[in-house]
């Protein structure tokens, strides 16, 4: 089914109300609190550093831009990132001056929580922001890497979900949320990030059965699909 982007999108964790953007972000109405996951700011940059070759550097760039429009549609209360914000710990000190005037922008119209990830939890020692390691909203468990239990309520990242389908004859591939009755994993917002097909088995450790369906990202708009019509990588 298709939906435009005035026809939003709702589902329920529990009595947690969320709304998926297409963006990547998802929305808590009744918290006024928007969750982003994975931006991997300046992976181009350690990309760069770490092979030797030439990564145009405009991953940050892109990334800002898709979180303040996002900041600027929503309006919210507060931001929460659910971790892996910087690609490394030396992230936060190789943003660019355009970049660190746009991260700013942002901290002063919303209240920042960032949450510990794999890539960026010791970012504190460079300069970067303090981090906590979860957060609950409404008995909803919202951290980095999942706890391996299809009975726990939780919002995650991590993974960079993709689906795989096909659509007009040709198959294509997209960011989207994964969504069960009691739990939600993100997509990447990040410009530079990979992603692992939602169909793969490493999901069925932690994400239920029941309900269980991708929210794909599309271009200004969302299109739900069910687990039946996506395909292996």
């Amino acid at each position: 089914m298709l939906l435009t982007q005035s026809d939003k999108v709702h589902f329920k964790l529990g009595s947690l109300k969320l709304e998926p953007d297409y963006s990547g972000a998802l929305y808590a109405p009744d918290h006024k609190t928007l969750i982003v996951a994975d931006l991997h700011f300046e992976k181009a940059s350690t990309l760069s550093d770490k092979t030797g070759a030439f990564f145009p550097p405009f991953d940050t760039q892109d990334t800002l831009l898709r979180l303040d429009d996002a900041i600027d549609r929503y309006r919210p209360d507060r931001v929460i990132f659910l971790g892996d914000t910087w690609h490394n710990e030396f992230g936060h000190s190789r943003m660019q001056d355009d970049d660190r005037q746009r991260m700013q922008s942002i901290i002063t119209r919303s209240e920042l929580l960032f949450i510990s990830g794999n890539h960026d939890e010791i970012a504190p020692v460079h300069g970067g922001p303090n981090m906590i390691s979860e957060i609950e909203l409404d008995g909803v468990a919202l951290r980095h890497e999942p706890h391996n239990d299809i009975d726990k309520f939780q919002i995650c990242g991590h993974f960079h979900p993709v689906a795989r389908l096909l659509q007009k004859g040709r198959m294509i591939r997209r960011r989207c949320f994964l969504v069960s009755e009691r739990q939600c994993v993100l997509p990447a917002m990040g410009a530079l990030s990979g992603g692992l097909n939602c169909l793969d088995p490493v999901y069925d450790r932690f994400v239920g059965s029941t309900g269980r369906r991708a929210i794909v990202l599309g271009n200004h708009r969302l299109f739900q699909i069910g687990m039946k019509s996506l395909r292996l990588d």
